[in-house]
């Protein structure tokens, strides 16, 4: 596949992708409106704290997709159509065992839920009850949607997402009805679950009709190399996955244990702001995937080389600018939304993002290091991060509050795997230290600081109050913060790069 090819590939999903997410932001707000007004920040506390449990505990997949949409890149450049089906066969299997063991696991977890939740919500249902619909949402999220990685996997990601995004939409419409005529919150959980297995089952068909010859019966099997490599990897990523489902998922419990589920659900709503517009970034990068795995299979060192340095840049750009935008203006978005009782100190907004710009711009090393198979050499990296996460977040959680415990998570990515991935990149490709990586991470994010303070100056000079204000506030920074961007970083060969690789795409579109 050549360059262009992939590029088009990337812009057709990256688009979609966010273009799809964009929509599902709108209802998510409406959604969550409806939620604050009709239930209280205990529902949305013991919402929050639910998932971050069951994220823990969906270490069970093992790194198993992971290890196998890795293997399966190989396969689909050469049109191997039997290792495909042997891969296939073999991720059914994997997952359908994940799925029951997420419920078992799941189950165990009963017994511990007053000790995590300090204080008795505010909450008429049972949080047993409660609880449980979640884990049958979580543990039925893996039948059925092993299929929808041969489409990612093809570079067709926008298929996924459109599908995704639809299933949300019904979900998100569904749930605000009839929590706005019932009240029940039960209904608004066994919704969650019957979307999920509904999108699942249509993605599964949709992956028959695009790809029939995994439906075929056949005797395709792995050879005894092939299954130790892809266990191998496993193995690695079964390490690797601990390390970080306790480090993404920890936060809310701690926050729980530590201070009170009320506390969650007024974190929640920062929380479910950035990851809205996140998202919408995150949808367009987590599509250019398939095409840095294929990449990594037929490009040549300096490519790969000259891809990373300009993913790096497009993070630093994107999550410097969301960064920015969010410390200035989230508090006066959430006080005009749904008032001052929902508002956090700023120090709190700023542990947030701070967080958030470190695990964003990490992207761009950590998607050549998976595409590349780099398993095995980073499989301690996560869990060491979150020893020092936990340790941090409850030692500073105890000393000054929430805005340790969200500081600690930034701080503990940008200690580990920040420095390691890069270095794994560049040992295995180049075979040397990533030092001008690193220098371009520094000096790029000291633009991105160097901006955040004009930002923060000029706005301070606005003085409109109210929703007028607000959109007075955020255009000026769409403007002056991309435009400062554009000077920092316009002259760079690699904004440069960027540039003309999208604009025979665009011609290529209008043509």
């Amino acid at each position: 596949m050549n360059k262009h090819s992939r590029t088009g590939n990337a812009m057709i999903n990256a688009l979609t992708g966010s273009a799809m997410q964009i929509v599902n932001v709108v209802l998510g707000f409406i959604s969550r409106t409806i939620f604050i007004y009709l239930l209280n920040s205990d529902y949305l506390g013991v919402n929050s704290l639910y998932t971050n449990i069951l994220t823990v505990l969906s270490f069970a997949e093992l790194g198993i997709g992971s290890a196998i949409v890795f293997s399966l890149y190989k396969p689909i450049a050469d049109k191997d159509k039997t290792k495909i089906q042997a891969l296939m066969k073999l991720y059914k299997k994997a997952y359908c065992f994940i799925g029951i063991s997420v419920l078992v696991m799941g189950l165990c977890v009963i017994p511990f839920l007053p000790y995590i939740i300090r204080e008795k919500p505010d909450i008429k249902e049972n949080l047993t009850l409660i609880y449980i619909l979640f884990l049958i949402n979580t543990s039925a999220s893996y039948f059925c949607s092993y299929k929808k990685t041969l489409i990612t996997a093809n570079q067709k990601d926008y298929i996924v997402q459109i599908y995704t995004r639809i299933f949300q939409l019904v979900q998100i419409v569904l749930q605000s009805v009839f929590l706005f005529f019932t009240h029940q919150y039960l209904t608004y959980l066994v919704i969650y679950i019957v979307c999920t297995l509904g999108q699942n089952i249509a993605l599964s068909i949709k992956a028959d009709k695009m790809y029939p010859f995994i439906t075929e019966k056949n005797n395709a099997k792995l050879s005894e190399n092939e299954t130790k490599q892809i266990f191998a990897n496993v193995k690695a990523l079964f390490v690797y996955k601990i390390g970080s489902v306790v480090l993404n998922g920890t936060d809310n419990i701690i926050i729980s244990a530590i201070i009170n589920v009320g506390t969650v659900g007024i974190a929640s709503n920062y929380t479910m702001l950035m990851n809205n517009v996140t998202n919408i970034v995150g949808s367009a990068i987590t599509s250019l995937t398939a095409s840095v795995g294929n990449l990594s299979v037929k490009g040549s060192k300096t490519q790969i080389r000259d891809v990373m340095h300009q993913l790096l840049l497009l993070c630093v750009w994107l999550y410097g600018f969301i960064a920015i935008g969010f410390f200035v203006l989230a508090n006066d978005f959430i006080e005009l939304w749904i008032g001052k009782n929902y508002l956090l100190d700023q120090s709190v907004v700023f542990a947030i993002i701070f967080s958030l710009y470190i695990n964003g711009v990490q992207y761009a090393a950590y998607t050549f290091r998976t595409t590349q198979g780099l398993f095995v050499q980073s499989r301690w990296v996560p869990l060491i991060s979150a020893i020092i996460n936990i340790i941090l977040s409850i030692w500073w959680g105890k000393l000054i509050g929430l805005t340790g415990i969200f500081i600690a998570t930034g701080i503990s990515r940008l200690c580990t795997t920040t420095i390691v991935d890069p270095w794994l990149v560049y040992k295995n490709n180049f075979g040397k230290a990533p030092v001008e990586y690193y220098i371009k991470y520094i000096l790029e994010s000291l633009g991105v600081v160097i901006n955040g303070i004009f930002q923060i100056w000029l706005i301070n000079k606005i003085s409109i109050n109210g929703w007028l204000g607000f959109y007075v506030k955020g255009i000026v920074i769409c403007v002056t913060a991309n435009l400062i961007f554009l000077i920092e970083f316009g002259w760079t060969k690699d904004f440069k790069a960027l540039v003309w690789r999208v604009i025979p795409q665009m011609k290529k579109k209008k043509g």
